[in-house]
C-alpha cells in the first residue's frame, strides 16, 4: 500500500524492484498453474525489467501478510525457488508474520519445499519482548567481514533467553500441529460463511494465518472495518489487510482453548449478519461485550 507504508518515506533505494505475487485465489485454477507457467513470467521479468545478473536476491514472504493473506501455488514457489539456484540468486524468505508455527510449521517456507538461503525472523521469536533475526547459509554468514556498525540494544540476552524459551514451548506444546487444528476448525465454519453470504468472496489461509475476503465492488466497500469494529466491541480483535482493505485477517493465539475460540466464531458469524443487514453501518456495532 502507499499509505501508510510509502507516503512520506521517500527516496526509496532506486535498484529495488518489484514483481507480482501469483494472486491464485478462489478465483484460479491452481491445477492449471503448472512450474513452466510461472517459469516464463520470472524469465519476461528479466529480459524487460532487470537482467538476471544484477540481481543480488529475492525476498519473498511465502504467505503475504499485509497484502492480504495470499498463499501462492507451490508451482510458484518451485519455479522461483529454481530460476534462483540456476543463476546464483540469493532466495531470502520473510517470515516475520509466518514463522514459528504460525501456518501450521515451524517456518511456512517448509509448505513449499522452499529452503531459504537467509530467513528474516521476529514477532514471534521474541515471545513478547522486541527481538529479531537473520539466520543463515554458513557460506554467506561467515563472508561478511566483522565490523563496527550495530545497535546498542541488539542482541539484548533477556530477549534472546525469551526466544529460547519460545522455541522450547512451540515444541514442547505441539503448536505446529495445534495451529494446523485451528485453522481446520476455522475453515469448517468460515466456508459455510462463504456459502451462505454472498459478499465474501474468498476464505484463504494455513493453520493458524487465516482470511476472508469481502467483494470490492461499490455496494460492498467498507465492509471488512464494519466487521472489524463489530468484533472490537464484542471482544474479539481482528484486523483489516490487503491493498484496498477489504480482507479480515486473523491471526489466532496458538494457545487459545477450543471454548475461546468458538466464542471467538460466533461473534464473526454474528458481524457477518449484522454486516449483511447493514446494522453495523447504520446503529454501530452494538453494545461493548463483558468480555475481552
Amino acid at each position: 500500500k502507499t499509505h501508510p507504508y510509502k507516503a512520506g518515506f521517500e527516496p526509496f533505494a532506486s535498484e529495488v524492484y518489484r514483481l507480482p505475487f501469483a494472486d491464485c485465489n478462489a478465483s484460479c485454477n491452481r491445477n492449471a498453474a503448472s512450474e513452466a507457467q510461472f517459469s516464463r513470467i520470472f524469465e519476461d521479468a528479466f529480459k524487460r525489467i532487470v537482467a538476471a545478473d544484477s540481481v543480488a536476491a529475492v525476498i519473498l514472504e511465502p504467505v503475504l501478510g499485509e497484502g492480504g493473506f495470499y498463499v501462492p501455488p507451490v508451482e510458484f514457489v518451485a519455479a522461483l525457488q529454481r530460476i534462483c539456484r540456476e543463476r546464483g540468486i540469493l532466495v531470502i524468505a520473510d517470515e516475520i508474520q509466518t514463522g514459528f508455527a504460525r501456518t501450521g510449521r515451524m517456518f511456512a517456507s517448509e509448505h513449499f519445499g522452499l529452503e531459504p538461503d537467509l530467513l528474516l525472523t521476529a514477532k514471534t521469536l521474541g515471545g513478547g519482548l522486541p527481538l529479531s533475526a537473520v539466520t543463515g547459509r554458513a557460506e554467506i554468514m561467515d563472508h561478511t567481514a566483522p565490523g563496527s556498525l550495530g545497535g546498542t540494544f541488539g542482541g539484548n540476552p533477556v530477549a534472546c533467553e525469551a526466544a529460547l524459551a519460545t522455541i522450547e514451548t512451540i515444541e514442547r506444546n505441539g503448536l505446529c500441529h495445534r495451529a494446523r487444528l485451528l485453522g481446520e476448525r476455522f475453515r469448517q465454519r468460515a466456508l459455510g460463511w462463504r456459502d451462505r453470504h454472498s459478499f465474501i468472496a474468498d476464505v484463504r489461509g494455513l493453520g493458524a494465518m487465516q482470511a476472508i475476503e469481502f467483494v470490492r465492488d461499490g455496494e460492498h466497500e467498507g465492509l471488512a472495518g464494519e466487521l472489524t469494529a463489530f468484533c472490537l466491541l464484542n471482544g474479539v480483535i481482528v484486523l483489516a489487510a490487503g491493498t484496498y482493505s477489504n480482507v479480515v485477517r486473523l491471526l489466532m493465539p496458538l494457545v487459545i482453548t477450543d471454548a475461546e475460540f468458538d466464542e471467538a466464531l460466533d461473534v464473526l458469524e454474528r458481524g457477518l449478519t449484522a454486516v449483511e443487514a447493514g446494522a453495523v453501518a447504520e446503529h454501530g456495532a452494538g453494545q461493548r461485550s463483558g468480555r475481552s
